[in-house]
């Protein structure tokens, strides 16, 4: 792979051309990051609204019908519902591993299997996870396990 970067005042826009024979798996990645160049979504916590960036957020939850990012320290409030949250994820390395939660594979320590099926994920910052047995294959399958 070739990488070609031009910088100059001249441009007032980022313009990024890929030029291939093939899209492979590897590339499609790439192109679903270089997407995700600029994408916030937003977050509510104290009565502030900030953006939050996809590479920092640790996973999405559902709970009482309300959504929350989980950051490395903070916890947002989300305005999205978590089916919206993986669409617009879809392609990035977010996973669905449970009916109310989307996980950040970016940010997994390791993982353990549990009894049932089941999975256990760590996360950078500590925090465990559970990876439902009907989202494990789809773990699986995002994760290259």
């Amino acid at each position: 792979m070739k990488l070609i970067i031009e910088q100059s005042l001249d441009h007032e826009d980022v313009e990024i051309t890929i030029k291939c024979q093939m899209i492979d798996a590897d590339l499609e990645k790439l192109i679903a990051q270089i997407r995700l160049y600029g994408f916030s979504i937003m977050g509510k916590k104290d009565g502030s609204v900030h953006p939050l960036r996809p590479e920092d957020i640790f996973y999405f939850e559902s709970i009482d019908d309300k959504t929350f990012a989980y950051c490395e320290k903070d916890v947002y409030d989300c305005s999205l519902k978590l089916y919206e949250l993986e669409q617009q994820l879809a392609k990035a390395d977010f996973v669905r591993i449970s009916k109310s939660c989307i996980m950040n594979i970016a940010k997994l320590s390791s993982v353990r299997a549990l009894i049932n099926g089941r999975f256990e994920a760590r996360l950078q910052n500590g925090e465990k996870l559970v990876i439902n047995r009907h989202y494990v294959q789809g773990f699986k399958e995002k994760f290259n396990f």
